[in-house]
């Protein structure tokens, strides 16, 4: 919020930083971050460790079973990417079209002026048009994380299967022991259950990635008139004179603020 109020006048004027919008991510940005900065956090931890582990007792007691069973989280976990990037841009695209809090917000600031010139219905069709357009990005969101949802749900099944498929091969041509092959397809499944418990945060933490990037493009950046509390003092003498001065901000380079303007 400080920084925000050391931008220069042009960055107000984009349209992609009106004052809603502005409001709108400072009120839900921050809770976002906070929301997986708790005991979420420790659970994911937990699990990261618990899988870690798991792969190494298989490769202690069976390591074609291990192979195979870190081979599958692998692919999980460069499919998660893929999902999480996806989601990732519809967020950045949802905040950047995002006018039903702004919408809000001007009205409610307006809300007497609206009454009075009986124009509710009006400008409540426009916060309807903008929340539809919000809830389509969110359902088309909603199905990416249903996926995601149903194969880290059932990944712990997918390795059952398989790394029993390639036990019973070990085990019949005598390269382990019974004994060793379960306790390396026991430790696999582990590992699969430690994916399961940890990928149910999975929405939370890339809505958090998301608003945490905008925070700290906030905090970061720097006005293009430099910072008001350094630069030069010098002391300036001489004569000034103001002839015929024109003036209008970058976006809005049809509409002068000075035209004409003589000065000395």
């Amino acid at each position: 919020f400080r920084n925000l109020l050391y931008q220069d006048a042009s960055y107000f004027d984009n349209p992609a930083h009106a004052p809603g919008k502005l409001i709108t991510r400072l009120a839900s940005d921050a809770p976002n971050i906070k929301a997986v900065v708790d005991a979420r956090m420790l659970q994911v931890i937990y699990a990261l460790s618990a899988i870690v582990a798991c792969i190494v007792i298989a490769f202690i007691y069976c390591w074609q079973v291990a192979i195979l069973g870190t081979s599958l989280i692998l692919l999980l976990a460069f499919v998660m990417i893929g999902l999480a990037y996806k989601i990732s841009v519809m967020n950045i695209e949802q905040i950047k079209n995002d006018e039903a809090g702004r919408i809000a917000i001007e009205i409610i600031e307006n809300v007497k002026t609206i009454q009075l010139l009986t124009r509710c219905d009006m400008f409540f069709d426009h916060y309807e048009t903008a929340s539809k357009q919000q809830k389509r990005s969110e359902l088309k969101k909603g199905m990416i994380e249903a996926i995601n949802y149903s194969i880290t749900q059932s990944f712990m099944y997918f390795m059952m299967c398989f790394t029993y498929a390639v036990g019973i091969r070990v085990i019949y041509q005598g390269d382990k022991s019974s004994d060793d092959t379960f306790k390396g397809i026991i430790a696999m499944m582990l590992g699969a259950v430690a994916v399961m418990n940890s990928a149910q945060y999975f929405p939370e933490f890339v809505k958090a990635k998301t608003a945490a990037g905008m925070l700290f493009n906030i905090i970061y950046r720097k006005p293009r008139t430099g910072d008001l509390m350094e630069g030069d003092r010098p002391e300036i003498r001489g004569n000034i004179l103001f002839e015929n001065v024109k003036f209008s901000y970058p976006q809005r380079p049809l509409q002068p603020i000075m035209k004409g303007l003589q000065w000395t």
